[in-house]
């Protein structure tokens, strides 16, 4: 009977989390400049997040790193949620700054509170749903390539 090594999942969360803010800080930026939430964006969050555990896994994928991804999809989401609505905030009000509504306790509360009305509209629900998937699906598809390719290449004798 083969044993098999422990999966490894310290550097593919940090690979996730690393992942989820750069992609919740894309989201709003870009609501910001376009004053336009693009739900597109929270496809490219689960496609980042899903590469990024890949990458930081060395492709050695088992399906805790599939759940890793869509987990790190979602906390994405969530923060390109939260300083979108930080930034309009800090807009609303204009004496106040992004960063010091960033970690404000009555801001976090608020947004706790409202937190349905964000992701209440059908296509909301549609782009995280394709974000979940795109995160569950490149981590497999990574690994059976670099499988796929790494069994095609020894499986050749080698070319004179």
């Amino acid at each position: 009977m083969e044993e098999k090594q422990g999966v490894k999942i310290g550097m593919p969360i940090i690979g996730g989390l690393i992942a989820a803010i750069l992609g919740g800080i894309v989201w709003a930026a870009i609501a910001a400049m376009t004053e336009y939430e693009v739900g597109l964006i929270a496809i490219l969050i689960g496609a980042l997040t899903g590469y990024a555990v890949v990458l930081f896994s060395n492709k050695q994928i088992a399906t805790v790193h599939k759940i890793i991804a869509v987990l790190f999809a979602l906390v994405g989401i969530l923060l390109g949620k939260y300083l979108t609505v930080v930034y309009f905030t800090s807009e609303l009000f204009g004496d106040v700054s992004v960063m010091e509504l960033v970690f404000d306790s009555e801001m976090i509360s608020a947004f706790a509170e409202t937190f349905q009305d964000y992701f209440s509209q059908p296509i909301d629900l549609l782009f995280i749903v394709l974000a979940i998937v795109s995160a569950w699906q490149i981590p497999g598809r990574m690994a059976r390539t670099s499988l796929a390719s790494d069994v095609s290449s020894s499986d050749h004798a080698p070319r004179a």
